[in-house]
């Protein structure tokens, strides 16, 4: 087995796709608790990253700061979405008060 010192790519990035036990955490600490758990848990990433002794974990400062700006990257589309949803009800609500026929051309019916 090669040391870990010496295997290359062993701090590279692996994309994360968002699971619903990350996207249902309530805060930031919860979030960032469940992705260095999914984190430590990788069998691929315990074979090649070396552990720090104090600690024990095999993940990063700099990915425990990824985790933090993914957070507020979830927590800004979901504000995102829940914004153009209600404006989007509204302008409905409000065109079917005024009975407002929207042409076809437009994209409503």
């Amino acid at each position: 087995m090669k040391k870990p010192a010496l295997r290359s790519d062993r701090f590279k990035s692996s994309q994360f796709e968002e699971t619903h036990w990350t996207k249902s955490s309530k805060n930031i600490g919860e979030y960032i608790f469940r992705r260095i758990s999914l984190d430590q848990s990788d069998k691929e990433l315990q074979n090649i990253r070396p552990m720090h002794l104090m600690s024990k974990l095999i993940i990063t400062s700099k990915e425990i700061n990824n985790y933090v700006d993914d957070y507020l990257r979830m927590i800004d589309e979901k504000s995102n979405n829940a914004y153009v949803e209600k404006m989007s009800s509204r302008l409905n609500k409000k065109s079917k008060e005024l009975n407002i026929d929207f042409p076809e051309y437009l994209g409503h019916s």
